[in-house]
């Protein structure tokens, strides 16, 4: 009986692989791990962090003086030789996944959550087709992702293939007694759509004393004026507009169970949209900007809008506020979107599957 592939995720870039302060790649790892056929024989590559996901085995990026990440790639390499694993599961680094393919004599995917940009100039593009050559396969978290990959780099030949983020929905509960809260989630940059999202809360709040409003943010200290200019706007409402800061992921699902309305305004396309996912999971009416990766998450099942249509923004966010019926429409399709096309096991047995793809002999 052949035994199982014994898998490494590699995680470079100011990872944290732990309850306190993942992201939503490090949760994305996670969760694949947990509900892979491979569990057992898997381990993942990150920083040293004080307190790891439970039941996971990890082993920590070796320190090294010089070089960055691609010194730091090569050492990986080199551990994973001595680990004897078969196959790396690199995240989100190009580079590092080919000198990690080379250092290690085995396969390496690269497992992608963002857009890869083409290469400008002769010098960069020979650069990319060599580092492609040494990568065994691509996997995208949307058909976006994948689409924009095969434009900017038409050269690659490895297998490629998209494989959504995904959610336990055994743990994402949809009958958490809603509160008449609008909630807005992620990192406090000016892309992120907070300020749109503040805005057309203010304007509808005033008139509805029953509804409040929650912005947890995180990242707050690359663009300072942005939670300046929140809290500015919260001031006004006397505790009814909650601005938070840093919340371990448990409240921030805890706060999208108990949401009635999300609003998700990215302002350019995303890669994928994972906060979009588990305010659908948790049965939030959503209204979202809809921009590359976020169409997949959210198909039609949120109201999209244009986050720089102000009117617009505000009116479709009124309708859910004065329509439960409305809102429960959305809430139940949403989840139901969840269930069927992002449960984590269903995404976990994409991955294997190209695991196992990539591993195959190839005539």
């Amino acid at each position: 009986m052949a035994r199982d592939p014994t898998i490494a995720y590699v995680l470079l870039r100011n990872s944290v692989f732990g309850p306190k302060g993942a992201a939503s790649v490090e949760l994305c790892v996670r969760d694949l791990i947990r509900h892979s056929r491979y569990a057992g024989s898997t381990l993942v590559v990150c920083p040293k962090v004080d307190r790891p996901f439970d039941g996971i085995r990890i082993k920590t990026v070796p320190d090294v003086l010089l070089g960055g990440n691609l010194a730091k790639a090569w050492s990986v390499g080199r551990l994973l030789r001595r680990e004897e694993i078969d196959l790396a599961i690199v995240e989100n680094h190009l580079p590092a996944a080919a000198l990690i393919a080379s250092a290690s004599g085995v396969p390496a995917i690269l497992h992608s959550h963002a857009y890869e940009k083409a290469p400008s100039g002769a010098l960069k593009r020979a650069t990319r087709d060599f580092e492609l050559k040494r990568i065994a396969g691509l996997a995208f978290v949307s058909e976006d992702c994948a689409n924009r990959f095969r434009s900017n780099f038409p050269t690659a030949r490895a297998p490629m293939r998209a494989i959504p983020n995904g959610l336990d929905m055994a743990d994402w509960s949809g009958s958490v007694p809603k509160e008449s809260t609008i909630l807005s989630v992620g990192r406090a940059l000016d892309d992120k759509g907070h300020v749109e999202a503040m805005r057309a809360i203010a304007r509808l709040l005033r008139s509805r004393q029953e509804w409040s409003a929650r912005f947890i943010l995180s990242a707050i200290e690359r663009e300072p004026q942005i939670v300046r200019e929140l809290r500015n706007a919260a001031a006004d409402f006397d505790g009814r507009i909650r601005i938070e800061t840093n919340l371990p992921y448990a409240e921030v699902k805890a706060a999208w169970e108990k949401a009635a309305v999300g609003m998700v305004l990215t302002k350019t396309p995303e890669p994928f949209g994972r906060t979009a996912l588990e305010a659908l999971a948790s049965g939030t009416a959503l209204v979202a900007s809809g921009l590359g990766g976020l169409a997949e998450v959210c198909g039609g099942d949120a109201l999209i809008v244009d986050p720089k249509d102000a009117d617009g923004v505000a009116s479709n966010l009124a309708s859910l506020l004065d329509s439960p019926e409305r809102r429960l429409k959305l809430a139940r399709s949403g989840r139901a979107r969840v269930e069927r096309l992002f449960d984590i096991r269903v995404v976990a047995k994409r991955m294997d599957d190209f695991v196992d793809q990539v591993r195959a002999p190839r005539g």
